[in-house]
């Protein structure tokens, strides 16, 4: 029994690459701005376990038609992790991925959200 070669597209399909990433605080809940093209919605998963936010997209490997003469560009799953820590609600979490971009809110707990005090005359 011979041991098959894996193919270009194949060994690419290993790769793992750190997609960027915009957070932004508003307050209320903090956003996750992440490039991911050539994933899939159902292909993403989010995560929050103890306190990290984990993101994780699984992408097909790319066959191009013909002989490759050259690839520029690389196939590969994407992951990227965020310790937030204590204070954020995982529960309602929420994710949205269009045209290779996802978007994760994650909403504060309203246990820690600031709040205004009324002060009674007295």
């Amino acid at each position: 029994m011979t041991a098959r070669t894996a193919t270009p597209s194949e060994r690419a399909s290993r790769l793992t690459f750190r997609p960027n990433c915009d957070v932004s605080d508003r307050g209320d809940e903090v956003v996750f701005v992440a490039d991911m093209p050539g994933a899939r919605a159902d292909t993403i998963d989010v995560t929050f376990d103890d306190g990290v936010l984990t993101l994780h997209a699984a992408v097909a490997p790319r066959d191009l038609p013909g002989r490759a003469v050259r690839q520029e560009y690389g196939i590969g799953d994407y992951r990227r992790a965020f310790r937030l820590g204590e204070g954020f609600d995982g529960a309602r979490i929420a994710a949205d991925y269009a045209r290779g971009v996802l978007t994760v809110r994650v909403p504060r707990l309203a246990a820690v959200l600031p709040r205004r005090v009324e002060v009674r005359a007295g």
